[in-house]
Order: structure tokens, then C-alpha cells, then sequence
């Protein structure tokens, strides 16, 4: 069957079949465009994506020899992080990996050390590969998983150096050269934007292109069983939900004058104002995303007064409450489905790497008039921050092999990696005032560091723990909590707030992280008794017991090793109900 050509009026026609459509997402990706269907952008996308064979035929249409030499173009010199600052840093990768893998004292890991060479080199070529391309939501997200993975390596090789002797400066190398690479990538990620013409005003959409097309064709095809007009038969014993729904609705527009809602009830009005927000955000232009950041102001503020509308629509039902709530089933889809499609452009990604990637002196004029906002302006001292506390960690580090000086290397170490994800959660924040939830579940590192400078308290008789930390790492430490903390008052929020709950589940998932980690790393050093695994003979690993003295005496949650119950679903009514329409879940809560 011939796939119709859709028209304004029915964008996309319900006689296209699911191939159709994968093909049409698939040149929107590849492409990078907005409407497959339009030849001049297939053949322009075509040019682009073909350089080569577009200027033999510009020099063919202008009456020269195509294989002759071709003309001189001038190329600007790339002096962003895939020039000497990259090349460096693989280089050093590169030489710390043939140590590892030859080294005498650790042949007994050989092969695990080249198993380790190999994963890496692929996660750093794929993550610098996708960091250039971060205006796509996809290659952004597979840049920042490159980049934690490239630091959960970094935090492994100086977990097994610390606890292997005579072999810790070599992987503490190998470590930093990991570290390196994963800010280059935020870097990169920074560089992209602002070659791009990226400011803090440009609206970055935060999903693909296919998905949004998705979520799109989810709208029209509820709003068809809302109105009925898809072909389906009511039996006897069936109550018209949809149709109920439908002219409650419209009557309440009507009533409360609302005439612009009532337009986007029809199926080419309401597709016609979602194709405009699609092409704006897949277009893969710059100048497309930033007509976007006022033009998805203005159309997404009608979908969500008309979401509004149909979030306190009440279908006259004679059923008893306690079987339900009495909704329409095509109503809440309906409403779930736009929900979903302005969810897309209401949580805008985050542009703050430009200020990572970027001179803070440049700033103001070329990134936005109002230059960088209370988040951004945290990231970066975060980031200065961190590279102070690498510096006096490795010089803590070669002291011995006590089993005070051990511990506390470990603890210093895992610091290094809570800052560094601290830092991933900033990057991806999008609260102008930092006080997301991004933030929020930042501020779980900054309980950790100021629970290593309460334990490591000198002042204490007798200290928890017996660590010699220097003025100057213990201000470092300092400044690091009170920036993560600050936002909140640096104080612990009360329990049952929303941000102790957040932050208790950053801590649960380190503690779960940190279990895992520590069986790799009894895998690969020598036992020599080190009670960093059963510190004080608590049965806990150093590590853990720290996480656990954070949630008994900070946050008042003893409960650390108790997984979440599993939540028996309602029945369909109560919970449609409460999903979609914003009400009580009566089964629940009865």
C-alpha cells in the first residue's frame, strides 16, 4: 500500500504504517531534519552530509574540472579541547595503561589491567565523540555516562592502588589521567554549545527527535478516541466515557470563554501548533532553538491551561465512590499524553558547561546579558574547588601503609569522586536559582564531606577516626560543603521534607554502589588485612559504616540496608484517578 501524503489539515494520516514512521525518525536523526517529507530539506541535508561529492558538482555546474585540485579554503585552527589538551591527555592515558598492563609487581592482574585498557579506550573515544555533538540529547546523555564511567574507574584504580603495595603511584597516574579525560568531555560538551551559538536564553529540549514525534502522535491518536471518531462500537452495558468527557469539555470552554482552548479540540488545529514546537526543536538549528525559548513560552502556556481544564472535568457517574472515581479513561489519556508532550519542552536542558568551557572574562555580552546564573556561577567554583583538593589528597597519599593512613586515603579518595559527581548533578541542572532537585541531591556530597570533617575532628577525645589532615585540605573540605550546603542554609532539612528525601536516596545509592565496588576491589589486591572492609568490626567496609553514621545521626534514617517495599497496584479507576486527574488514590488512602 501506498503511504498517503499528508496535508495540513491531517498531518500525520492514520494510513502510514509504523515503518513509515521509523524511517521518517531515522532521517530526522541522521539528517537532521525537520520534515523528511519536504524535498529541499532532504536534498540540502543531502549536500551537507556529503561535502565532497557537492562541491564536484558545484565545480560541474560551474563548467570546471571536478578532479582537478579543489579550491583552497582556509581552516581555522582548533584550539578547544580536541587539540593539544586531548592529544596530551590520551597520550598520558595511553602510557599509564602500557605501565599497568607490564608492570612486574602486577602480574598477577595483567589481563585484568589490558580487559581495563580496552573498556576505557572505547567509553573516552565514544564520549568525546558524542560530547561534540551535545546539542542532541541523546550524544549529551551518552557523553555524561562516558564521563561517570570514566570516574567510577578513576575511583576504582585508586581504591585498588591504595590497598596494593608498592604499585599505588601508578595507579593513582593512571586515575588522574582518567580524571582528565572525563573533564574534557564536560569541556567538550561546553565547546560544542558555544560553537554552536548556544546562550543561557537558547531552550535546549532535552529529548530526541523520534520521541518527540512519538509523544506527538500519542496526543492526536487520544484526542481521536476522546471525540470519538475513531471506528469503534459501544456495547449495550458500555457507558460513553470518551464522548461524556468530550462534551463537558467543550461545554465548560464554551461557558467560561475560553475559545482559543476550544480551537485546539480540533485535530489539524491542535497537530498544527505541536508540528511547530517538533520542527523548531529537530531541526537541528541553533536559531530554531532560540525562536524556540519564547515561542514554546506562549504555545505551551495554552496546552497546559486546556491540561488544566481537563484535569477538573467530572463525568456524572452513579457508581459509589468506594469503587473509584467515576473519570473518563479517554479523558485522563488524553490529558496524560499532552502532560507528556509539554513535559518536553517545560524541563529545558541545562547550558552552565559554557561557562566551564568558556573564560569566565568572556562571559557577559556573549552568553547572555545576565551572564551566569547562581548555579553556573557554583559549578564553577566546584570545579576550582575540586582541582585543590586533588592537589592535596596526592600529596597526602604514599605515606605508609598504616591502617589509620590507609582509611583515611580511602575516605579522601571517595571524596574525590562525591565531588566529582556533585559536579555532573550542577552540570545538569536547570533551576536558575540552584536550588533544584539537581541541587538537592548535590547536597548529599556536601553532608559526606562535612561527616569526614566531623569524624577526622582532632578536637574529639579520642577522634573517630585518626587522620592528619593539613589546614589546608581540611579549608578545602570546608569551602566544598559550605557550597554544596549553602543553598540550603547549611543546614539538615527535617524529616519528612521533600529535600532530606532526596537526599537519603543519593545516599542509599552510594551505599549500594559502594558494595559492589568493594567486591571488584577484594578481587584484585592482595588480603593483607587491612580493617578498611570490617572497620572497627562492624561487619561494614569503611566506606558503608560512613554512609550509615550520615543517616543515624544527621539524618535520622537507621533504616540504610531495608530495600523499598514493593507497592501493590490499585484498582484501574483509583489509580487513573490519581495519576491523571490530580485526585486522591481512594484505595490507598482508605
Amino acid at each position: 500500500m501506498v503511504d498517503a501524503i499528508p496535508t495540513a489539515a491531517n498531518p500525520v494520516s492514520k494510513f502510514r504504517s509504523p515503518a513509515t514512521v521509523a524511517v521518517d525518525n531515522l532521517l530526522r536523526k541522521t539528517l537532521r531534519v525537520s520534515d523528511p517529507r519536504d524535498p529541499d530539506q532532504i536534498a540540502n541535508a543531502l549536500l551537507s552530509f556529503y561535502p565532497d561529492e557537492a562541491d564536484r558538482d558545484r565545480r560541474e555546474r560551474a563548467g570546471l574540472p571536478y578532479s582537478s585540485v579543489p579550491d583552497y579554503v582556509p581552516l581555522a585552527k582548533n584550539s578547544g579541547p580536541s587539540s593539544v589538551e586531548l592529544a596530551q591527555a590520551q597520550d598520558d592515558l595511553e602510557r599509564d595503561l602500557q605501565t599497568l598492563s607490564t608492570s612486574s609487581p602486577l602480574k598477577d592482574i595483567r589481563i585484568e589491567m589490558i580487559g581495563w585498557g580496552r573498556s576505557i579506550r572505547q567509553i573516552a573515544t565514544e564520549g568525546l565523540a558524542a560530547a561534540r555533538l551535545a546539542l542532541d540529547s541523546v550524544n549529551h546523555d551518552r557523553a555524561m555516562s562516558a564521563r561517570r564511567q570514566l570516574g567510577e574507574y578513576s575511583r576504582l584504580a585508586r581504591y585498588v592502588g591504595t590497598l596494593t603495595d608498592g604499585s599505588a603511584i601508578l595507579f593513582r597516574r593512571f586515575a588522574q589521567s582518567c580524571d582528565v579525560l572525563a573533564g574534557l568531555i564536560l569541556v567538550a560538551i561546553g565547546e560544542g554549545l558555544a560553537s554552536s551559538g548556544i546562550t543561557r536564553s537558547t531552550s535546549i529540549v532535552r529529548s530526541a527527535a523520534g520521541e518527540l514525534q512519538a509523544r506527538r502522535n500519542a496526543v492526536i491518536m487520544a484526542l481521536r478516541s476522546l471525540t470519538g471518531s475513531v471506528e469503534s462500537s459501544l456495547g449495550q452495558e458500555d457507558w460513553p466515557r470518551g464522548i461524556e468527557a468530550y462534551r463537558n469539555l467543550v461545554r465548560q470552554l464554551e461557558e467560561g470563554g475560553q475559545a482559543d482552548l476550544r480551537a485546539l479540540l480540533e485535530e489539524s488545529a491542535l497537530s498544527q501548533a505541536m508540528d511547530d514546537l517538533v520542527d523548531l526543536s529537530t531541526g537541528a538549528s541553533v536559531e530554531g532553538l532560540r525562536e524556540l525559548s519564547t515561542a514554546s513560552a506562549m504555545l505551551v502556556h495554552r496546552f497546559q491551561r486546556l491540561i488544566q481544564f481537563g484535569q477538573s472535568i467530572h463525568v456524572p457517574i452513579k457508581i459509589p465512590i468506594t469503587f473509584g472515581s467515576p473519570e473518563s479513561p479517554p479523558l485522563v489519556a488524553f490529558v496524560s499524553s499532552l502532560q507528556l508532550f509539554v513535559d518536553a519542552f517545560v524541563s529545558q536542558g541545562s547550558s552552565r558547561l559554557l561557562y566551564v568551557a568558556r573564560p569566565p572574562i568572556i562571559v557577559y555580552g556573549l552568553y547572555g546579558a545576565g551572564g551566569a546564573d547562581t548555579g553556573a556561577d557554583r559549578l564553577m567554583k566546584l570545579t576550582i574547588a575540586r582541582g585543590l583538593l586533588l592537589e592535596q589528597v596526592d600529596c597526602f597519599a604514599g605515606c605508609g601503609c598504616d591502617d589509620d593512613e590507609i582509611n583515611c586515603q580511602v575516605l579522601l579518595d571517595y571524596m574525590l569522586f562525591l565531588v566529582d559527581r556533585a559536579i555532573d548533578l550542577y552540570a545538569v541542572g536547570t533551576d536558575p536559582d540552584g536550588v533544584g532537585e539537581q541541587e538537592k541531591r548535590a547536597a548529599a556530597v556536601g553532608l559526606a564531606v562535612g561527616a569526614v570533617l566531623a569524624l577526622t575532628d582532632q578536637a574529639n577525645n579520642p577522634p573517630l577516626l585518626e587522620c592528619e589532615l593539613s589546614v589546608k585540605l581540611r579549608e578545602t573540605l570546608g569551602d566544598i560543603s559550605r557550597e554544596l550546603l549553602g543553598p540550603f542554609a547549611g543546614l539538615v532539612p527535617p524529616p519528612g521534607d521533600a529535600s532530606q528525601a532526596l537526599m537519603v536516596r543519593e545516599l542509599r545509592i552510594f551505599y549500594q554502589a559502594e558494595s559492589q565496588t568493594e567486591r571488584l576491589v577484594r578481587s584484585l589486591t592482595p588480603q593483607c588485612g587491612f580493617d578498611v572492609f570490617n572497620y572497627s568490626n562492624s561487619n561494614h567496609s569503611l566506606i558503608r559504616w560512613m554512609i550509615r553514621w550520615i543517616l543515624n545521626n544527621t539524618l535520622q534514617e537507621p533504616n540504610v540496608d531495608l530495600p523499598n517495599p514493593v507497592q501493590m497496584p490499585s484498582p484501574i479507576a483509583s489509580s487513573m484517578a490519581s495519576m491523571g486527574q490530580n485526585r486522591p488514590d481512594f484505595w490507598s488512602a482508605g
